[in-house]
């Protein structure tokens, strides 16, 4: 039974594509953009209400959404894949509250980057939006940095990659950019460029970001 996968090249649904491959589940990959034309649009809001990706079907044809949610339930259902700490590890708490950190604090802020209207009929005459969500992106990527400087490494967790690892490694290609996100989280590269290191992470970056950006 496999899964389907509705994405699009570099948006969200680029940590869930390097999850199943990470698992080795069946999928089948549909690109839909969210941002696109408005047929496109209702397509996917057939599918997801809400109307983003990642969206996905899985083999019993139940629907999830929400990136962090996935990622968690991937990493649980197949645990022998080893990209999740168990319910009873001691590091399932922090996996657990950076996961939803990430969710919430910092990829919630490109909801407003890359969609202003969606807030405002107008974001032009509102720079404050924009600028307010880009702050806030900065100093919240600062604030893991920090709470991460000094660990032991090579990966966020310890040792062993995890889903934490590619979610962080996603979202440090979208804007402002690598550049930056090399200025602003020298305690987080290490654990992002292991992760790209990995050669089935690799391969899904090649599908999705231009190298070396």
């Amino acid at each position: 039974m496999a899964y389907t996968l509705y994405g699009k090249a570099g948006f969200g649904s680029v940590c869930v594509e390097a999850a199943l491959e990470l698992v080795g589940a069946a999928y089948e990959f549909v690109e839909l953009d969210p941002l696109g034309e408005a047929a496109e649009q209702r397509r996917l809001r057939t599918i997801n209400p809400v109307g983003q990706v990642p969206t996905l079907i899985l083999p019993d044809e139940s629907v999830m959404t929400e990136s962090a949610a996935i990622l968690i339930w991937l990493g649980d259902r197949y645990p022998e894949a080893g990209l999740a700490p168990a319910i009873d590890a001691p590091e399932r708490a922090e996996y657990l509250r950076w996961m939803l950190f990430l969710s919430a604090s910092i990829y919630s802020t490109f909801s407003i980057s890359d969609g202003p209207e969606r807030f405002h009929p107008d974001p032009a005459t509102h720079p404050t939006l924009l600028d307010g969500a880009n702050q806030r992106r900065a100093d919240m990527w600062v604030l893991m940095n920090d709470a991460f400087d000094g660990a032991p490494g090579p990966f966020l967790l310890g040792e062993t990659m995890s889903l934490l690892d590619v979610y962080v490694a996603m979202m440090s290609r979208w804007d402002p950019g690598r550049a930056d996100f090399v200025d602003q989280c020298p305690a987080l590269l290490p654990a992002v460029e292991a992760t790209e290191a990995d050669p089935v992470v690799a391969a899904v970056w090649a599908r999705n970001f231009r190298t070396g950006g």
